[in-house]
């Protein structure tokens, strides 16, 4: 079996502390450095998607991490 990484990410609210529900890529990571890098990239994506009205008047961020995941 092989370790992989699964990214999951959410957008939250640092004014409020509220999350978005996660968005899970469907890619596999075959290493933490893939994973953690394409975390850096997809929070980009996800951050302009909510258009910077949104996102100024909420503090929006996004946070992200890798879970462990096993291929047979």
């Amino acid at each position: 079996s092989m370790t992989k990484y699964l990214l999951i990410l959410q957008v939250c609210s640092f004014l409020t502390g509220e999350c978005k529900s996660p968005v899970e890529i469907e890619q596999k990571y075959n290493s933490w450095y893939e994973c953690a890098a394409a975390g850096s990239l997809n929070s980009l994506t996800l951050l302009q998607a909510e258009g910077a009205e949104a996102i100024n008047e909420y503090k929006l961020s996004v946070k992200y991490g890798c879970l462990e995941v096993f291929e047979i």
